[in-house]
């Protein structure tokens, strides 16, 4: 399909202020496959393996409720991993799967295998009974967003930054669990 000179001005000028509402395009981290994978390398000085290993199991527990039997993990490799879903929107998660490598004094956490699903309840249109559905997708599969329909562009945008802002979040609070760790248990 050919793009016609105004056609192509429309659409330049439609994304440059889907762009702007949106306050900029999302800044994922991708990998060598360019693939989103966000990888976030912290340091806790004078912390164990053995020890980060526990409270990285217990953020788990107590952040998403998950146990034991519904992850990986190796203390001896120093290998946790595990999948999470968030909520993004009303009728929205992301999900995606956490390796942790844990060593002496720092953790690498990859986020990988990140997706979403939109989910409508069921409902009637006029007499019509329309089921309960939902959509999943990889995150790679929306990019790049301008070639997606202009109408779904804000979403997409506000979609992938509200992600984005979620997994560094994330990544800000479990940092905090493990600096912060010792002064919860002074009583």
């Amino acid at each position: 399909m050919e793009i016609t000179g105004p056609e192509y001005s429309k659409i330049v000028k439609d994304w440059s202020a889907a762009v702007k509402r949106s306050k900029g395009y999302p800044h994922l981290q991708v990998n060598n496959d360019g693939k989103v994978q966000y990888s976030f390398i912290k340091e806790f000085p004078n912390v164990s393996k053995k020890l980060l290993y526990n409270r990285i199991l217990e953020w788990l527990s107590v952040s998403y409720g998950i146990f034991p039997t519904y992850l990986y993990s190796n203390q001896e490799d120093g290998k946790i991993i595990c999948s999470i879903s968030l909520k993004v929107y009303d009728n929205t998660t992301s999900s995606f799967t956490y390796v942790i490598s844990i060593k002496d004094n720092k953790i690498l956490v990859n986020i990988m295998n990140l997706g979403y699903q939109v989910s409508t309840v069921g409902h009637y249109s006029g007499d019509t009974w329309i089921p309960d559905s939902s959509y999943y997708s990889g995150i790679d599969q929306v990019f790049p967003i301008i070639l997606k329909e202009p109408l779904k562009w804000n979403y997409y945008l506000d979609l992938m930054a509200t992600i984005n802002k979620q997994l560094n979040n994330e990544m800000d609070i479990l940092s905090d669990f493990l600096i912060n760790y010792d002064s919860r248990y002074i009583f």
